[in-house]
């Protein structure tokens, strides 16, 4: 016991100067440091120098995603909802043309979505105007003649699917267009006539001039591509079948009725505008002209179109098309032509004057078994629409056919129409 405190004692001997010394160090710098001033740069020097050796504790930065993600990841879908809404009464007022006073409607609802690089069609649609027929003395003839440019063949009070296509490019100058259901020429091809085709709702009140008859040869689901060569001169290629979705023999979309276009437009200045169209199809009808310029079989057809505004408050337009029809029964040759003036603005801002001259398809000359046209007939039309507001317009018009159906026999007809839109 002895032993271990004496060895206590002497580690104790051994400490105590260290931690003399030490004791006074510490109170020799609090005496100082009480008699430095607070700015004196000598104050601090030794905790200055222990921060700078003390690592900050490292500051989180956000995490960064790599660039470019963002916009690779995002997915906006945007979509604007518009529709048109057609009121329209139609009757045949006098001559050899057995048409009832007829009213009706043709509904549309668009729902047009931005998606990807392109623009996706959605269109529900209500028939309720049905096309006129023709009575005339050799018969219960139903010609196209006079027809409606907001008529269907068969109306409904169904709400049907339209149309569906979708619109995108494929490079700078190139569009492509695919129509699933009930896509037109039109849909990738400019018709050329800017004041008269209005798809129904505007413009023409006929079918035929609403826009050239070669046009219509074209329908259906397929696909169209326009493209621009030069700021003056472009081209537009396109394949549509109206029965596509049927893979039965005899349809499809190579084996049933098609319709492929192809044409090139040239516009020289902002002014003048020129169409050059071929056409071939299969089992296609204009749904214009006299029932005989109507046939099956196959089409091969050539269109000249031309539109040249004159000035602001006149523009002139035209076309001629040429047909050669060939079925089993025989070849015939099918012409129509037109000559349009257009008025805007005639009368108040928005409204629009229209006259129009012209044949609608009449077969000229048929061999084989097939037969030609036994007269020739004229399409006199004159329409007025009035803007009321920004939404809304009416078009009274008036249509003389010389000699419906193409028939020398019949005397001329007259058919009044009167047509309310109203778009959103």
């Amino acid at each position: 016991m002895f032993r271990i405190s004496l060895k206590l004692l002497t580690v104790l001997i051994t400490l105590l100067p260290g931690h003399i010394a030490l004791s006074n160090i510490t109170s020799q710098a609090a005496m100082a440091n009480e008699n430095r001033d607070s700015t004196d740069p000598l104050l601090l020097p030794d905790t200055a120098n222990l921060r700078s050796q003390v690592p900050a504790p490292e500051e989180k930065k956000p995490e960064e995603k790599p660039e470019g993600k963002k916009e690779t990841n995002a997915f906006s879908l945007n979509t604007k909802l518009q529709g048109q809404v057609i009121f329209g009464l139609t009757s045949g007022l006098s001559g050899d043309i057995s048409r009832n006073a007829a009213f009706g409607q043709r509904t549309r609802l668009e729902l047009v979505t931005e998606l990807g690089t392109g623009t996706l069609t959605t269109r529900l649609q209500i028939d309720g105007m049905g096309t006129p027929n023709s009575t005339v003395p050799a018969g219960v003839i139903d010609t196209p003649e006079g027809a409606s440019s907001f008529g269907v063949s068969e109306p409904s009070s169904q709400v049907n699917l339209d149309l569906l296509k979708y619109e995108m490019p494929i490079g700078e100058n190139t569009q492509l267009i695919v129509a699933a259901n009930a896509g037109g020429a039109d849909d990738f091809t400019d018709s050329i006539n800017p004041y008269f085709d209005g798809d129904g709702g505007s413009g023409s009140i006929s079918r035929f001039g609403n826009r050239p008859s070669i046009y219509y040869l074209v329908s259906g689901a397929g696909a169209g591509i326009r493209h621009k060569f030069s700021p003056t001169v472009e081209g537009s290629l396109g394949y549509l079948s109206s029965n596509a979705a049927n893979p039965a023999v005899g349809s499809g979309l190579g084996g049933g009725s098609y319709g492929a276009i192809a044409q090139v437009t040239f516009n020289p200045n902002e002014n003048t505008k020129v169409g050059l169209t071929y056409v071939n199809s299969r089992d296609t009808a204009p749904g214009t002209g006299s029932t005989n310029a109507n046939p099956s079989g196959s089409n091969n057809m050539f269109g000249l179109q031309g539109s040249f505004k004159v000035n602001p408050k006149l523009a002139l337009g035209g076309w001629v098309g040429y047909n050669k029809n060939s079925s089993t029964a025989g070849d015939k040759d099918i012409l129509n032509w037109a000559v349009t003036a257009a008025f805007p603005d005639l009368g108040g801002s928005g409204n629009l004057g229209g006259l129009l001259v012209g044949q609608e398809p009449r077969v000229t000359g048929a061999t084989g078994t097939a037969l030609a046209d036994s007269g020739s007939s004229l399409h006199l039309e004159g329409f007025y629409q009035v803007k009321l507001s920004e939404n809304f317009s009416i078009t009274p018009g008036l249509i003389y056919l010389t000699a419906p159906d193409q028939n020398s026999s019949n005397s001329g007809a007259l058919i009044g129409t009167v047509r309310t839109t109203f778009s959103f």
